[in-house]
């Protein structure tokens, strides 16, 4: 065990020769998401409407209110400008157009699908008037809603770069320091070293997983303060955390010892996180998108991990089809990468020419 501890120590000592791979490494994730959430689509639109002192005017501002998640925000919230000024993202005018009620809706320099979605709220804000109008012949919805409070979706996107922050750190650190090691020659030593080879990958990996981590803690936070959702227990996200974060230390092991060139195995480590990422629920639950999307996204460790993690997040609202099954797949990940790591070490150390 002293050895043990001696090993990972100097694992530790060894970040002083990348200070600023580590620091891309662990907080890269958490810059990119406090940026994303300052400029993510928030469910309230500001929508202007020209000033009129109609009663249809007063009725429809009065319905825009009226359109919201009964959980959470409003969707619409009006504001009365005092005409139609084209350079305006959006602007609704009432006018009478033969004896009708008409609203113009003008939009101005803005991409198809916010278009789309200050279109919808218009429709829901006349479908609202309109149900109002029909009085006793008015069709009731009655809403039961899935959770006791509406999470935004700045609270998913950050829930699902956790995992990212997690296997970013350890996947690009562990394979640039074991690449770093044939580059230097010091990768010798460890050829030389009476330790066995099980003890130093042990040291090597349990480091990765400690900074990995570390790496998803400084997001964690942030997701906290910056949506004030916090998960309902931080032990079992950290454990849900490990496998795949032993997963990105095995990858990157692999591409060190594999490629012995530092910047191919910092851009496999790169390019693996965010693949994974992208594909595995990073921007929504798999089973939100097309079947053959979702059964992609199932062969992808995050995509286990994000829906593991999701109820910690949601109120306890399950989403993983079958738990148990994603333990087991991410316990056979760790396994195969292990025993891949232990016989390319073998390989590419114990056994390479001097």
């Amino acid at each position: 065990m002293r050895r043990f501890l001696f090993l990972l120590l100097n694992e530790f000592r060894l970040s002083r020769t990348a200070l600023v791979v580590h620091l891309i490494a662990v907080l890269q994730p958490t810059l990119m998401y406090a940026l994303m959430a300052s400029i993510m689509v928030v469910p309230t639109f500001d929508m202007l409407v020209v000033r009129s002192d109609t009663e249809l005017a007063k009725d429809l501002t009065a319905a825009m209110d009226q359109v919201g998640s009964p959980i959470g925000p409003n969707y619409i919230h009006p504001v009365l400008v005092a005409e139609a000024d084209p350079g305006h993202r959006q602007v609704i005018e009432l006018v009478n157009q033969d004896q009708e009620p008409v609203a113009f809706q003008r939009f101005g320099y803005i991409d198809s699908n916010l278009v789309k979605n200050l279109r919808n709220r218009l429709t829901a804000a006349l479908l609202a008037l309109w149900n109002e109008r029909l009085g006793s012949r008015a069709v009731t919805v009655n809403q039961h809603p899935w959770l006791p409070r509406d999470v935004p979706y700045a609270v998913y996107f950050g829930m699902a770069m956790i995992p990212l922050a997690a296997y970013l750190a350890a996947a690009m650190i562990g394979g640039y320091l074991m690449a770093q090691e044939f580059e230097q020659g010091t990768i010798l030593e460890y050829r030389l070293s009476p330790v066995s080879a099980f003890l130093l990958l042990a040291a090597k990996l349990t480091r990765l997983l400690l900074t990995g981590l570390l790496a998803a803690s400084f997001l964690y936070i942030t997701l906290g303060l910056v949506t004030g959702f916090w998960s309902s227990s931080v032990l079992a996200v950290c454990l849900l955390l490990l496998p795949l974060t032993l997963i990105a230390a095995c990858i990157g092991l692999l591409a060190g010892m594999l490629t012995r060139s530092s910047l191919p195995s910092f851009l496999i480590g790169l390019a693996s996180a965010f693949v994974f990422w992208l594909i595995g629920s990073g921007f929504g639950l798999a089973a939100g998108f097309s079947p053959l999307f979702e059964r992609i996204s199932r062969l992808i460790p995050n995509t286990v991990v994000i829906e593991l993690i999701f109820p910690y997040y949601y109120y306890g609202r399950q989403v993983a089809a079958n738990p148990a099954a994603g333990g087991l797949q991410l316990a056979g990940c760790c396994l195969v990468l292990g025993a891949l790591v232990v016989l390319v070490y073998r390989q590419r150390v114990l056994n390479m020419e001097p």
